[in-house]
């Protein structure tokens, strides 16, 4: 039972997050939260700070202002307080050329008490690279930006 309850809210938090309402889901990670997004580029790092978290967000969304994800497959395991997720999820957003991005990725997320304590996400670097060289040369310098510190 509570296995659907978590499916539909982080099914919620994907939409929440294509549209920009970033308040919504920030406001059920922990304060210090442990949030990676793995490679070597503008979207990368690894913090503890939900305020980073927030920044990182807002990045996302300049460089990929029609960012669209969509959860493909959701497991849910362990007990109500104590929760582990991993969904596999379908990233769509439209490049500066008018082109297509599209990507998938794997989310690791740690829920205790209700609250996220650890959100791991990961995505063929490779593609996403790619998408962020072709924005930083279409005048947008934050695709090629230092990690967010």
């Amino acid at each position: 039972m509570y296995q659907r309850i978590f499916k539909r809210q982080i099914t919620q938090g994907f939409q929440d997050i294509s549209r920009g309402n970033f308040d919504v889901v920030l406001n059920i990670f922990a304060p210090d939260v442990h949030f990676t997004f793995v490679g070597d580029h503008a979207m990368g790092g690894d913090w503890r700070d939900r305020k980073l978290v927030r920044q990182w967000f807002e990045r996302v969304h300049r460089l990929f202002p029609d960012l669209q994800l969509t959860p493909l497959h959701i497991q849910v395991t362990g007990w109500p307080w104590d929760v582990t997720a991993i969904t596999r999820f379908e990233i769509r957003a439209t490049l500066p050329d008018q082109s297509p991005y599209r990507n998938q990725g794997v989310q690791i997320l740690r829920i205790r008490l209700g609250k996220v304590v650890e959100d791991h996400l990961i995505e063929d670097t490779q593609l996403l690279v790619a998408a962020l060289d072709q924005i930083a040369q279409s005048g947008n310098a934050e695709a090629r930006a230092a990690r967010l510190a």
